[in-house]
């Protein structure tokens, strides 16, 4: 486990937001392609102000990207896999997760705590394709000392918007 501690991404100081970068973060969620002239209208400022504070947002690193909301089933990958991950001791940590990161299918491989190391998610095409997946290059990764196979039976929104957690950080 002492090699994750080079792959994982730390965490960064807190960012100061005040009521108008919130109300950028609001709607740029809502809506990643919004112009920045109709976020200014929205949130009454000119475009050139909004485009300096979009800008300082992204320097900063609150804003890391602009990201598209994909229907997996449209592109073929309806199966989401959950495969929480135990790294046999003394493994090679670094090889086991670029083995890992080169799964195509791989969507997120995330470190945790607990009885389980690591926890990946995929997106497969069906069952003979997960069978695939476990059997000709899953179990022949060293390292890999048990895992999981949860199957996804659908997805439910978030109950907390991002208005929400906005405010109750400004609120602390």
């Amino acid at each position: 486990m002492a090699g994750l501690s080079t792959l994982v991404a730390r965490s960064r100081p807190a960012v100061p937001l005040d009521e108008t970068d919130r109300e950028l973060l609001s709607a740029l969620a809502a809506d990643p392609r919004i112009s920045q002239r109709q976020l200014a209208k929205q949130i009454g400022m000119s475009a050139p102000s909004i485009g300096e504070r979009v800008a300082r947002l992204e320097r900063l690193g609150v804003i890391r990207g602009y990201t598209v909301d994909i229907d997996w089933s449209a592109v073929d990958l309806p199966v989401l896999v959950y495969m929480p991950i135990t790294i046999a001791i003394g493994a090679d940590v670094k090889m086991l997760v670029e083995q890992l990161r080169a799964i195509a299918e791989l969507e997120e491989l995330v470190v945790v705590t607990g009885g389980y190391d690591l926890i990946a998610r995929f997106r497969l095409r069906d069952h003979a394709h997960l069978q695939e997946l476990l059997l000709d290059r899953l179990y022949p990764i060293p390292g890999l000392q048990r895992f999981e196979t949860f199957l996804s039976l659908g997805e439910i929104p978030a109950a907390i918007a991002l208005d929400e957690i906005l405010a109750r950080r400004a609120a602390e």
